[in-house]
């Protein structure tokens, strides 16, 4: 009799394993937000060199000049500034009054 009560309680823990309550779908009010596409620009690289007739390479951009960068990581070119991406490191040329 002591055997079998043991294998009852047994059975009703394996029966009340099943989880929580199912929630309620969420029903939004406003759209999802439309994800911007991303530009893919095939070759990108050859806009920073220039390839003369005999060979020899040219860069096109100032290359970031500040140790933690080194060579390879070019500047963004604006008009009135030149930024690196990277370290943050910005030179702004204009008139001074």
């Amino acid at each position: 009799m002591i055997r079998s009560e043991k294998e009852s309680t047994l059975h009703l823990v394996l029966r009340l394993r099943g989880g929580a309550k199912k929630r309620k779908k969420k029903v939004y009010t406003t759209p999802k937000k439309i994800k911007h596409k991303h530009k893919k620009t095939k070759l990108a690289v050859l806009k920073y060199y220039k390839v003369d007739s005999d060979g020899k390479i040219e860069r096109l951009r100032r290359e970031c000049p500040n140790e933690t960068c080194g060579a390879g990581v070019f500047m963004a070119a604006m008009q009135d500034r030149q930024y690196c991406g990277r370290c943050h490191l910005t030179y702004v040329f204009g008139e001074k009054d």
